[in-house]
């Protein structure tokens, strides 16, 4: 068994480290929470109260007590195709589809009324962007500096006809999105009604942005040596910033008998202080877009508070009702303003066909509070609501071998800020999940 359980751990890192680069959290949660972390999620929606398989570590740690006894590892890959766009007057629609993969390991010891678990999720991020013609924040950005030289123009009296009158948007990647969240804790049943759980979460975050844009003059201004003097100007930024920090995770699951099962998971605030890391400035403008070398600013991952209630009709059938809200109010979020307090509603049903097979369908409702005006603070992925559709099987080869495909088609609300831009994203998910008892 110590062989078996060296080399899957050996593999799981392997996979982990294989995408790393380009991890990252896309859609369901809040303004900064993503709850999609592991295939099961991904083909049911619902897992607050769940007590299936080691995916609920992350959603419902004290429904471990109801588990069978054992040593459980479980290995998600999830991938995510994501269109987003910015339709910016005068540009048009500026879009990205560039895919994210997120790794999801989880991991259950439980014997008799105790039980350890350990989470390898990404909690947050947005993964990997890539406006190759640039968005809503390049063409402010180079409106800005359009603005600033041509300020500089007018004051020594060059005529309009000179001025800076052409945007190119450019280009703008977000090379790096993520939080990397590392769960440890422990469940023990107070009987066969009651279990608690208790655990700490620590959560490592990377930010990468690189961009650029042009300004040009249609008429040139004649220099010194045949150089305008309003020749074309290429403003490019390239900007790294960490941060990490710890949460605490409390749950309750209350199980009266082997049709209902309720449960309650509370995970505090994420206190995510970035430093600012400025690697590319050309027209050392940074400072005057709030990008200041050595700087800092917060981005907390807020609180969740996760209920759920699972109900048996029969014993080939279950539905889940899930709420999560995401306690934004009480988180400092520098990027925004007036924000919060965010949630989810969701319900699933699931069929057990034979030992071997089940099936599931979910829904979730996603409702973002935060002001469409807002959306211009972090245009490259945009915070909005959304109604999302997931479906998927599980294959049972053996009792101790769980394989999991999952689905997932989520619509959001467009919306358009007082600007004239309007914001739009859709996304697509395929998931496929392997849990192995080793005794």
């Amino acid at each position: 068994m110590t062989d078996r359980f060296i080399k899957l751990s050996e593999w799981m890192l392997a996979i982990i480290l294989t995408v790393l680069l380009t991890a990252g959290a896309a859609m369901a949660g809040g303004i900064i929470n993503k709850q999609n972390q592991s295939a099961d999620y991904m083909r049911t929606l619902n897992r607050n109260a769940a007590t299936d398989y080691a995916d609920i570590v992350s959603y419902n740690p004290a429904g471990i007590m109801q588990m069978e006894d054992g040593l459980y590892g479980k290995l998600d890959l999830l991938y995510f195709g994501k269109d987003y766009s910015n339709d910016v007057p005068r540009f048009g629609k500026l879009e990205q589809d560039e895919p994210s993969i997120i790794p999801g390991i989880f991991s259950v010891y439980k014997m008799e009324r105790w039980a350890g678990f350990f989470a390898f999720t990404i909690p947050a991020g947005g993964g990997e962007l890539k406006y190759k013609n640039g968005n809503a924040r390049t063409v402010a950005l180079a409106s800005g500096v359009a603005a600033a030289a041509n300020g500089q123009l007018a004051a020594n009296s060059v005529p309009s006809m000179f001025f800076y009158d052409q945007i190119d948007a450019g280009r703008l990647e977000v090379k790096q999105s993520s939080v990397y969240g590392f769960t440890l804790g422990a469940s023990y049943a107070i009987n066969n009604v009651w279990s608690l759980a208790v655990g700490t979460r620590y959560s490592s975050g990377v930010r990468e942005f690189d961009g650029e844009a042009t300004i040009s003059a249609t008429n040139p201004l004649p220099g010194p040596g045949g150089v305008p003097l309003n020749a074309p100007i290429t403003p490019s930024i390239h900007i790294e910033e960490d941060a990490d920090g710890w949460a605490g995770i409390l749950g309750v699951n209350f199980a009266p008998d082997d049709k209902l099962n309720a449960a309650l998971t509370f995970i505090s605030n994420t206190k995510m202080e970035y430093e600012m890391d400025v690697k590319r400035d050309t027209l050392g403008i940074a400072p005057a877009l709030g990008f200041v070398d050595g700087a800092t600013h917060r981005i907390d991952i807020p609180g969740l508070l996760g209920f759920g209630l699972s109900y048996r009709f029969i014993p080939e059938f279950k539905v889940d009702l899930n709420y999560t809200l995401y306690l934004e109010k009480d988180a400092t979020i520098d990027t925004f303003e007036d924000e919060g307090n965010s949630w989810d509603l969701g319900i699933s049903g699931e069929y057990t066909f034979t030992p071997q097979w089940k099936a599931s369908l979910g829904y979730m409702l996603t409702k973002i509070e935060l002001s469409d005006d807002q959306q211009i603070n972090e245009p490259e992925e945009p915070k909005l609501g959304a109604n999302a559709f997931a479906g998927g099987v599980v294959w049972s080869a053996t009792p101790d071998l769980a394989v999991t495909l999952g689905a997932l088609y989520a619509m959001y609300d467009e919306v358009k800020d007082s600007r004239g831009i309007e914001y739009d994203k859709t996304i697509w998910n395929v998931s496929a999940g392997i849990q192995y008892r080793f005794f």
